[in-house]
This record gives C-alpha cells, sequence and structure tokens, in this order.
C-alpha cells in the first residue's frame, strides 16, 4: 500500500546483507583487471568442491530498456532479443552454488564476462572446468605449472587445470562419432548448472522483468542462490538418510 519501486529498491538494500549473513551464499565474482590482486576470500579451492569439479555458465534476466540508444546497445541481447543483465554461474558437480559474476549489460560475450571476473585464476589447481560452447578458447588460456612426477622421475610442464568444453561442429563436416560421444557425457554433467540456474528462477524476482535498480541485482541473485543452497542441502541431506 503505498509503497513506490525505490521504496522497495532502499529497503532491499537495506534488508539484504542482514539475510546473506544467515545463508550460505555464493561468493560474488567482481571485475578485476589482469595486474589486479584477487582477494583470495573470492578465490575456490579444492575443498570447496565436492568432486573436484567446478560448472560454469551464463544466465540472463531482462530488464526494463533504457532510455538513451548507447546503454540501450550495450544492454540488448540477440540471444535473447531483448534488454537484459548477465550473470554468470559457477557449481560444483553436486548442484552447490559457488560463485556468481558481477551483473553484466546483456549483450556482451559469456566468455568475456568470465574473462573479466578472472574465471580461471580464481579457481584451484588440478581442478576441472566445465562449461558449453559460449566459453570456447578458455582452454588455451590456462597456465601451466611445473611438477616433478614421482612415478617416472621428470619434470613436466601440465596445465594448472583442465577445461572442457563441446567440440563445434566445424563448417561444411561433421563431427566425428568420438567427438558426439564426447559432447554428450559432457552434457549430462553440465545439465547441473543449469538445474541451479532454473532453481534460481523459480523465485519470481528473477524469472519476471527485473523493474529493481540495478545496483542491488547482483546481492538479490546472491541472496537468492543462498535459499537455493540451503534447499539443495535439505534434499541432500532426505536422499542420504532414505538410502
Amino acid at each position: 500500500m503505498g509503497t513506490t519501486q525505490s521504496d522497495l529498491s532502499r529497503d532491499l538494500r537495506r534488508l539484504l546483507p542482514l539475510i546473506q549473513q544467515q545463508l550460505p551464499c555464493p561468493v560474488v565474482w567482481e571485475e578485476v583487471a589482469a595486474e589486479q590482486t584477487i582477494p583470495e576470500t573470492t578465490q575456490l579451492t579444492l575443498a570447496d568442491l565436492a568432486d573436484g569439479r567446478v560448472l560454469v555458465d551464463a544466465t540472463e534476466q531482462r530488464v526494463s530498456r533504457p532510455k538513451d540508444y548507447q546503454t540501450q546497445k550495450a544492454y540488448y541481447s540477440g540471444k535473447k532479443h531483448g534488454h537484459t543483465l548477465k550473470t554468470q554461474v559457477v557449481t560444483d558437480g553436486e548442484h552447490h552454488l559457488k560463485a556468481i559474476s558481477v551483473a553484466s549489460p546483456g549483450a556482451g560475450h559469456d566468455k568475456s564476462l568470465s574473462d573479466r571476473v578472472q574465471t580461471l585464476a580464481r579457481l584451484p589447481d588440478g581442478c576441472e572446468a566445465d562449461a558449453d560452447k559460449g566459453y570456447q578458447g578458455l582452454a588455451a588460456q590456462v597456465p601451466t605449472v611445473t611438477v616433478c612426477n614421482p612415478l617416472i622421475g621428470e619434470v613436466q610442464v601440465l596445465p594448472r587445470l583442465r577445461v572442457q568444453t563441446p567440440f563445434k561442429k566445424p563448417k561444411g563436416h561433421e563431427l566425428t562419432d568420438e567427438q558426439k560421444a564426447f559432447n554428450r557425457a559432457l552434457g549430462t554433467i553440465r545439465v547441473r548448472v543449469e538445474h541451479c540456474i532454473g532453481w534460481l528462477k523459480n523465485w519470481a524476482i528473477l524469472a519476471t522483468r527485473f523493474r529493481c535498480d540495478h545496483a542491488i541485482y547482483t546481492s538479490i541473485v546472491r541472496t537468492i542462490g543462498g535459499f537455493v543452497n540451503v534447499q539443495t542441502q535439505r534434499w541432500q541431506a532426505a536422499k542420504a538418510n532414505c538410502a
């Protein structure tokens, strides 16, 4: 009764941090320049990952059309045919939301957002990172480490972590049977991050056009991610008790 959109945004900005303190919320990855130091509190460790794997994907939500043309272009998503905010979502292989990116205007590419938040630099050595076709080229950016292999007694230079993305169909050619099998196997794993995104969008504020101040959008996604993690913990505990 008598509540305006600005009133709601102001109340949410005050309440969300208090709610987040009570929830297992994903960390937020801000955009970071290559020469900047990444806070340790936002870096994932192998202990954070239930199965040593991260799944990376991006999701978009419609927003009201900006008033000026240049801003309209920045927010217009060709994939969604509308103006959107884009968020990168990172989970482990057991449906736990581990990190989200700060929201970005929807015109940008998924991998560009991944690069701007320094995704690879925030992942632990030895993990596996699985992503969709929108992240082609990410594997080539993985730095190497020098290790001594005790089994063969030699020093080896290996990728710091393993990145997997689906094979893209070459123009004028077909994928091999092995490549198709790889894509299917990867898809059965990657679907888990899509499940998590779907659970986020079970909340109406993330499923309909977002009309609040964009400045609180990432905080809203983080808070709902915390609620989703609680729900996941509950159904996984119930499943374990029934086993």
